[in-house]
């Protein structure tokens, strides 16, 4: 923990690191409700709506699809039926490249793979920030202990037409302390209110939370734990990425913030919680063997319904909330839809970059994500024979066990590698199926839904991936068929001069 003279220190330098950047904030968010006023004062009064009325039985979840479907704005929903006014859900909150750009303090004007570059070039200059604790904070308007605690209290929506209830957490940060070493651990994982004082997880066995609970099961402990439901969205964006064992989130949001997160020990588990927080539970979670729920099945991030079994939950000792709370919601969708709160592929892009500069391979021009990092396009200038196949085999090597990678593809640099027509175009006119596509096998996740019955039975997760050569044949590859389309000089040039007069050529050359 930082002391305030530290602080103060680190915010004012902060500050004058941000007036010599443009498009830099001069600050970091203070909390969420800083966030959405500072989206409607930079983007406009149209990036964040205000629904009142719509209901939490799936049509806030639909509505928020529709939205995203669209890159609409931000919605944030009250007066939500059954509930009071002031009881809110945010969605969509980072659904755009401009929102993604804005919440992590880089200039909104920029392209898609420009944003992707200059949070490389961010992150490579990051100085861990540890919190700093505070004495108290919003968070502690209101408190709610012992048969008070009401988990019910909150409109958490159902999201999805067959989801087993209802997903208060889903943009949420799970926290947890290693009993050996002190480490504080957040993570995101989805959560379900099964009573009014239970709340289940499902911890998949390779994530940190889990490993921590287990140290203290294997103790025959419970496990400390609390989780948040609405924070800004640079402390949220830490929790799904995944930081080394031993290296707080709180630390790394601290660096992306530029000035330390402030924390309180909560009341009961003196776990740090965010004390400009939206909402807080904090108690015990069990071993799975003594007390556990039928967590599912829940509309996941692939598209389908894929889990449904017994597994952790918490038991609910007190409930922090500040004044007119706010639910930060994260639903996953179809991954093709732009999903709310992932807009810009960031960990996976970013990682991939700095995975294939550090592998040596030359004239990286851009990296980019579909479908929830189920696709990976990788964009280069080629420089000798075997470069494509070089930052194929790369891209593929820096996939992490249990993740979902599907296809890598390469194309060369007149290819926008965030373009989903030029890539597919790319794929269409440059590849030979029997030549440039390559198959190799790897691990894939337990939500995957092409895992068959008999393999998901076999805890056999094993997986085909596909390596898509999608450049010009090097040996030739100046002796291709020229392009039809207008190079990006004479594209900018009559942008300029008529963008006043057709105003939708500015709205769709973003």
């Amino acid at each position: 923990m930082l002391a305030q003279e530290d602080y103060r220190g680190i915010r004012q330098a902060h500050f004058e690191k941000g007036k010599s950047q443009q498009g830099a904030h001069m600050t970091a968010f203070h909390d969420l409700r800083d966030y959405i006023e500072r989206l409607v004062g930079e983007l406009g009064e149209g990036e964040v709506r205000i629904v009142e009325g719509a209901n939490w039985d799936l049509e806030i979840g639909c509505l928020t699809e529709l939205m995203a479907e669209r890159e609409g704005p931000a919605l944030l929903f009250d007066n939500i039926v059954g509930y009071p006014k002031g009881f809110r859900v945010m969605s969509n909150f980072m659904g755009t490249a401009a929102r993604c750009a804005m919440a992590l303090g880089i200039s909104p004007n920029l392209s898609k793979v420009e944003i992707i570059r200059a949070w490389k070039d961010k992150s490579k200059q990051l100085t861990m920030i540890p919190p700093i604790e505070v004495a108290s904070g919003p968070i502690l308007e209101n408190v709610l202990e012992g048969s008070a605690v009401d988990l019910t209290k909150f409109p958490a929506p159902k999201w999805h037409e067959h989801d087993g209830g209802r997903y208060i957490g889903t943009a949420d940060l799970v926290i947890t302390r290693d009993p050996d070493t002190g480490w504080v651990n957040m993570g995101t994982h989805r959560g379900c209110i099964q009573s009014k004082d239970r709340l289940s997880l499902w911890l998949l066995g390779d994530r940190h939370a889990r490993m921590i609970a287990s140290k203290y099961w294997k103790r025959g402990e419970a496990c400390p734990i609390a989780v948040v439901f609405g924070c800004d969205p640079v402390l949220w964006t830490v929790g799904p990425t995944p930081a080394p064992v031993g290296v707080s989130e709180y630390d790394i949001a601290g660096a992306l913030r530029g000035e330390p997160v402030e924390v309180l020990m909560a009341p009961g588990t003196g776990l740090p919680i965010p004390a400009h927080a939206e909402i807080v539970i904090e108690g015990e979670m069990p071993p799975i063997e003594e007390e556990s729920a039928i967590e599912g099945p829940f509309g996941e991030w692939p598209g389908y319904y894929t889990h449904i079994g017994p597994e952790t939950v918490i038991r609910v000792k007190r409930i922090m909330y500040r004044n007119d709370p706010i639910i930060l919601g994260a639903p996953p969708m179809l991954p093709t839809t732009t999903p709310g709160y992932q807009a810009l592929p960031l960990s996976s892009a970013v990682a991939t970059w700095e995975h294939l500069e550090s592998a040596g391979v030359p004239n990286i021009r851009g990296v980019w994500a579909f479908a929830r990092n189920l696709m990976i396009v990788v964009s280069i200038e080629q420089r000798y024979e075997g470069q494509a196949m070089q930052a194929l085999v790369a891209s593929a090597g820096r996939r992490r066990i249990g993740g979902m990678e599907r296809y890598f593809v390469v194309v060369d640099e007149d290819i926008d590698p965030s373009d989903l027509n030029q890539v597919l175009w790319a794929i269409c006119t440059r590849v030979d199926p029997a030549e440039s596509i390559q198959i190799m096998h790897t691990r894939t996740s337990d939500i995957d839904p092409r895992l068959s019955p008999k393999k998901r039975a076999d805890k056999d997760f094993s997986m085909g991936i596909a390596l898509i050569d999608a450049c010009k044949p090097f040996a030739w590859k100046d002796q291709f068929a020229m392009s039809n389309r207008f190079d990006d000089a004479a594209r900018a040039k009559v942008l300029e001069r008529w963008k006043s007069k057709l105003p939708m050529l500015a709205e769709t050359s973003k």
